[in-house]
């Protein structure tokens, strides 16, 4: 395995993203935590627990998916809809999981289910910001 697991899930996000032609929006992962260019979307993957019992390599993780633009910039109409196209990103046929076990050389994906969305505005920072909460269950390809 080259990545972690939650590098690896991260970059898989990412590229479903990408696949579903989103444009117009710079992709960061947790690997770039400092200075970002606007509009972007910042992928942040975190094991939370292992699952079934220890030792079984199958993991209960987290993903957020924070989307953020210039309020002074872009209307909120336009915001709205980028962040829909990112969020239809994740309703894929075949699911989400089995698009991001397929893409990955090292991770089998179980389960990628969406579970919250919330929306912000920071006025200190003149930004729209909508995160998407997901639940994800990995493991290991075994090779």
């Amino acid at each position: 395995m080259t990545n972690s697991i939650e590098r690896e899930t991260e970059d898989q996000i990412i590229n479903a993203i990408t696949a579903n032609g989103v444009t117009g929006v710079n992709l960061y992962t947790s690997e770039r935590p400092s200075e970002r260019l606007l509009p972007f979307c910042f992928v942040s993957a975190k094991i939370n627990s292992e699952q079934i019992a220890p030792f079984t390599g199958i993991f209960a993780m987290s993903a957020t998916i924070s989307y953020t633009a210039r309020a002074d910039t872009i209307s909120g109409t336009n915001f709205d809809d980028k962040f829909e196209s990112i969020l239809q990103s994740f309703y894929t046929l075949p699911n989400l999981a089995s698009q991001m076990t397929t893409a990955s050389q090292d991770v089998e994906f179980y389960i990628a289910n969406v579970r919250n969305i919330l929306p912000r505005v920071q006025a200190s920072r003149r930004t729209w910001t909508r995160e998407i909460l997901m639940d994800i269950t990995a493991t290991s390809k075994m090779t």
